[in-house]
């Protein structure tokens, strides 16, 4: 559980937070936080935020599976979701608003993902300087690569995580997968399948480090 300060918009200095971006918690009352004097509500995306700080702060912990309690002051609590559970962050009859806001996370997370594919091809290409006259040395440059390639394909394998974390997220809230494809610069077939990813156990990429390692030998 985490609790931040966050930094408020004019309109949030100016009052409480806009009622229409707030969600109340159906759960009891005990298990709702409390923060000047008052519980809670849950916090939802707000179209008036303008330099979405606090939206992005709203989808980034429902990506994680927490929740977003709000105080009138700007104090931001996160909260555990019941295991499970999903919850819509948009506020009723605004889904069509957000699809920005959710192509533009989905935009970002495919971004990092070309670079972390970049980056691991690098690693790749680092085979060819293997070899050396000396056994010795050609084991630690050996290891040296091992090393730096299973650095670079958790990096890429984090980045596609969060790629599909952030694709599911829009799914749930209506954005279309023709839409999500475009913005992302993938075909239709690739965001299905990634949406999918974690289903059934991912093929690894141990097979072209191996064919790199066998080429360097």
């Amino acid at each position: 559980m985490s609790q931040q300060q966050h930094p408020r918009s004019t309109a949030e200095n100016a009052g409480p937070f806009p009622l229409r971006a707030v969600q109340e918690d159906p759960g009891p009352a005990a298990g709702i936080p409390v923060h000047c004097g008052e519980h809670m509500p849950v916090r939802v995306l707000d179209f008036a935020e303008v330099q979405d700080r606090v939206n992005h702060t709203v989808a980034q912990a429902a990506v994680e599976g927490r929740r977003v309690h709000a105080c009138g002051c700007g104090f931001l609590q996160e909260t555990p979701l019941p295991g499970g559970a999903t919850a819509s962050i948009v506020p009723d009859g605004e889904t069509m608003l957000f699809r920005p806001f959710f192509t533009r996370r989905v935009l970002a997370a495919a971004g990092r993902v070309e670079t972390a594919e970049w980056s691991f091809d690098q690693a790749l290409a680092d085979a060819g300087s293997l070899a050396a006259q000396d056994a010795e040395e050609q084991a630690q440059r050996l290891c040296a690569f091992e090393a730096g390639l299973e650095a670079e394909r958790w990096r890429l394998d984090q980045a596609v995580e969060t790629l599909r974390d952030e694709l599911r997220l829009a799914v749930r809230h209506g954005v279309p997968i023709t839409l999500l494809a475009r913005e992302a610069a993938l075909d239709e077939t690739d965001v299905v399948d990634l949406l999918h990813l974690g289903d059934v156990p991912a093929q690894s990429r141990a097979s072209a480090s191996e064919a790199a390692l066998a080429a360097a030998c």
